[in-house]
């Protein structure tokens, strides 16, 4: 590659797939008047709000002038480092240099690399590292593989001169680190919408498919593009890998990288969730990766970036995802109803509703989403879930206004399209609302997000023609699971207030006995037919080594939502499918 002032050339090289390792070199000129350059890996990706401290899987580290001779430099933080060249023993000082390194690249997740004999598949924040006062300057990649492989799937810019060289553009740093990278010989296949290419890449295939996968991709990105209004983008690839027990889906500027089970989506209804991942992650090509919480770009890398709206960003995307996948028939009305349900049970299951809003959640990602404990659910919420529920709330009250989210959503992107490089912020969010549907609704939303109070539920229901139905299910009740770990019981998942919160179990007790007689779990479920929740009953447990007597008092299971059916089908159709 040419080196020029303006650009900074990065080379990767998958030399030995077999070792998980790829080498990286990025290439750039030294400006006139500084003899100190600083560069850093991220510790973190956007749209997976932890810390994860990509440096520690860095190698070999060095950095060289255009002739050869090592300049010096040190490391200042866990995840950067400052070049000196005063410091440097040179015979002649110039101003090119190269930075090269190793990364190692084997945890298959979408906000990870992973490298084997089959595929390389770079996740940009994990492998390439960024120059102090360099990020706004153009980038070209180059990628060099094994022979044996054929393709390279990203959304970056081809710029390659010739067939047998592959080579990219990027505009600046941020778009070389939002656009993934798969390499090797996937599955390709692809679309066009308005005249604009989609492609499909998928490693592994699977042999049976519930539906025809290119087909009713398409169908949910022109149902979601027509939502928007516009596309933002001149190209966008689905990235997907298909490895057992594995689900997620991480959202980039013209990309996404999706991973699920290959034999789940042999059947209907895992196929349909498939669906859904797919489109909550492409809604997401508008919904933060352009119209966006003001605090979340520009990013800083090397530190946790904070805000308090991802009742927007994941609250209104996790809503629409299922949905989307209804209204372009593919799925029904019981299959969207039954994973509406889940959502609304398993919301009422979390009394960590009752302490966290879901702004101080949003807030908190970085110690609580994303590091989950036995008390989770006892001390916090989940913004995606307890989010989906507030714009369902909403979604039902708009129409009584005479709007639908349609009108919020093409609002919102107004707002973007007048600033792009400007996110948006909390009251901005609420002062759309209040043109669109009053102050009333604006206010009773605005509650919703800062506060802790119950939402609307049952209400939300009726004005989306649902009727509810409860259930208080058969069985003794103990507030909590017990595990079976080989013949041994361990209590797990400690729920607040409930039995055997209150009387003093604890998460990681072992339950020997009863009566004197050793339990194991398969004398479980015989025993607690025994059982009448008017009765307390001494059990032995293993606490730590110690061997303690605890008296238990089961209760009648609480009661629960059991499904949704539809009441007003007029009223369905008015509020859920009016997309």
């Amino acid at each position: 590659m040419n080196m020029t002032s303006s650009a900074l050339n990065y080379q990767i090289k998958v030399d030995e797939p077999w070792t998980h390792y790829v080498k990286v070199l990025i290439t750039g000129k030294k400006p006139a008047n500084t003899s100190v350059i600083d560069f850093y890996l991220p510790i973190w990706s956007p749209g997976s709000y932890k810390v994860r401290d990509y440096s520690r899987h860095v190698r070999r580290l060095r950095v060289l002038q255009a002739n050869g001779e090592f300049l010096y430099f040190e490391k200042k933080k866990k995840s950067q480092w400052q070049i000196d060249w005063k410091k440097s023993e040179l015979s002649t000082a110039m101003d090119e240099f190269t930075i090269e390194y190793e990364v190692y690249c084997n945890e298959v997740t979408v906000r990870t690399s992973h490298i084997n004999l089959t595929h390389a598949f770079l996740h940009g924040p994990s492998v390439f590292m960024g120059i102090v006062g360099f990020e706004d300057h153009r980038v070209e990649l180059e990628v060099t593989f094994p022979p044996c492989w054929t393709k390279v799937t990203t959304s970056l810019k081809d710029i390659s001169p010739r067939r047998e060289v592959f080579l990219y553009e990027a505009k600046n740093y941020d778009e070389l680190l939002d656009t993934p990278i798969e390499i090797g010989s996937h599955e390709t296949s692809g679309f066009r919408v308005q005249g604009i290419d989609h492609h499909l890449a998928f490693l592994n295939w699977p042999q049976k498919l519930a539906g025809d996968l290119r087909k009713d991709t398409q169908k949910i990105v022109e149902k979601i593009s027509e939502f928007w209004g516009e596309i933002p983008y001149e190209s966008y690839a689905f990235i997907g890998h298909f490895f057992p027990k594995t689900y997620g889906g991480l959202e980039h500027h013209n990309s996404t990288a999706v991973q699920y089970d290959p034999f789940e989506v042999g059947y209907l209804e895992g196929y349909r969730d498939f669906l859904g991942l797919l489109a909550h992650e492409y809604f997401h090509t508008w919904n933060v990766k352009r119209v966006r919480p003001v605090e979340l770009g520009p990013f800083n890398y090397t530190q946790e970036n904070y805000t308090r709206m991802h009742w927007l960003t994941e609250g209104l995307t996790s809503f629409v995802d299922d949905l989307f996948v209804f209204n372009c028939d593919l799925s029904d009305e019981e299959h969207f109803l039954k994973g509406l349900t889940k959502k609304i049970r398993f919301y009422q299951q979390t009394p960590g509703r009752f302490f966290d809003s879901i702004e101080e959640a949003s807030f908190d990602a970085w110690i609580k989403l994303y590091q989950p404990h036995e008390n989770s659910k006892n001390s916090t919420v989940n913004y995606y879930l307890k989010g989906a529920l507030i714009f369902f709330c909403l979604n039902s009250l708009m129409p009584l206004q005479g709007r639908h989210l349609r009108d919020f959503a093409r609002e919102l992107w107004s707002l973007y399209k007048a600033r792009p490089d400007q996110g948006l912020t909390k009251d901005e969010v609420l002062d759309v609302l209040k043109t669109l549907c009053g102050q009333s609704v604006c206010d009773e939303f605005e509650a919703y997000i800062t506060e802790t109070g119950e939402l609307p539920l049952e209400e939300a229901c009726e004005r989306s023609g649902l009727e509810v139905h409860w259930k208080r299910p058969e069985g003794l009740y103990w507030g909590c699971d017990f595990k079976k770990v080989g013949d041994n019981i361990r209590i797990e998942n400690i729920v607040l207030d409930g039995p055997a919160h209150k009387c003093g179990l604890n998460h990681g007790d072992e339950f020997l006995a009863y009566a004197g007689w050793r339990m194991t779990h398969d004398s479980l479920e015989a025993w607690q037919k025994s059982l009448k929740t008017s009765q307390s009953y001494e059990i032995l447990i293993n606490r730590q080594g110690r061997l303690l007597k605890i008296e238990v008092s089961p209760e009648k299971k609480p009661q629960e939502l059991e499904k949704l059916t539809i009441a007003d089908g007029k009223k369905f159709d008015e509020v859920l499918r009016s997309f």
